[in-house]
């Protein structure tokens, strides 16, 4: 590593290490930096947290598959703004889109983290998946994790990120209006309570519609959990069943070589016995 750089090009680099260098590497920059004089980059690289398997593994994938995060990205807008207009056709096509997605990036997090040597839990590919899912339902994590320097899991909280997206977009312009035709004091009454009314039955409406997509993204989420496993289930099987073929053609093989050497020896016994019933005869 070089010595000269500020926090952010150190971090970068920090961030892009096996995870097992990260915190020699991060100990030898904070030295230097001191022994350099600097004691304050010194502090901010000695606050750079360690991330954990799932947060490196996400953290890789920005830096060698930013493209298809990238397109994930594109993939998460379009469907908050399918959400918001509520096209439930176009929702059903990229909720499609953005399970193939996830999953790709699943695979390559994997094979990342193959090259690299780092072994990868359940646990962690779940920490993946619930980061990825987090980035397409929140800008603000989607922008963390094009970063790449994310030291733990990214959560959705709740249907708080994707509101905030989607259904709150439209908020400012019905506060705007509210503000616009706010009644004077000499509003009657009937007609304020009317509003209230529309408004209590707006609020009810959306708490109903949070619970509605939260429902289906926990049926989403358990289908997406029940593909990988089930990925996992047949890249097994096949492993096995290679395995079972290759031995089975060695078999093959012995037993081919075997009934080679049998007819042989049959042979060789046929014409001994020829031979020895010939000599009997010449002796009688």
């Amino acid at each position: 590593m070089a010595h000269d750089g500020g926090v952010d090009s150190i971090a970068d680099e920090l961030y892009a290490l096996p995870l097992a260098e990260f915190t020699a590497a991060r100990t030898d920059r904070e030295k230097r930096a001191r022994d350099a004089g600097h004691r304050g980059l010194a502090a901010d690289i000695r606050a750079l947290g360690k991330p954990n398997v799932a947060a490196w593994l996400v953290n890789q994938l920005a830096r060698e598959r930013h493209e298809e995060l990238r397109a994930l990205r594109e993939l998460g807008a379009q469907l908050r703004e399918a959400t918001q207009t509520m096209d439930g056709d176009r929702l059903r096509d990229l909720t499609k889109q953005q399970h193939a997605a996830v999953q790709a990036l699943v695979r390559h997090g994997r094979e990342l983290a193959a090259v690299r040597g780092q072994s990868v839990s359940d646990s962690a590919v779940r920490g993946v998946q619930e980061t990825l899912h987090a980035a397409l339902v929140d800008e603000q994590a989607g922008d963390e994790l094009m970063a790449g320097r994310l030291t733990d899991t990214l959560h959705r909280s709740g249907l708080g990120d994707w509101r905030g997206d989607v259904l709150g977009a439209s908020t400012p312009t019905v506060v705007t209006a509210a503000k616009r035709t706010a009644p004077s004091k000499a509003r009657p009454a009937p007609a304020k309570a009317k509003s209230d009314r529309q408004e209590d039955e707006a609020k009810r409406a959306a708490v109903k519609a949070d619970q509605v997509i939260a429902d289906a993204r926990k049926v989403r989420d358990a289908a997406l959990a029940e593909a990988t496993s089930a990925d996992e289930t047949a890249d097994a099987a096949h492993a096995e069943v290679v395995r079972l073929r290759e031995e089975l053609e060695q078999a093959r093989a012995v037993s081919t070589a075997a009934e080679k050497r049998r007819r042989e020896r049959a042979g060789t016994l046929r014409r001994a016995e020829r031979a020895l019933e010939e000599a009997e005869r010449r002796k009688r």
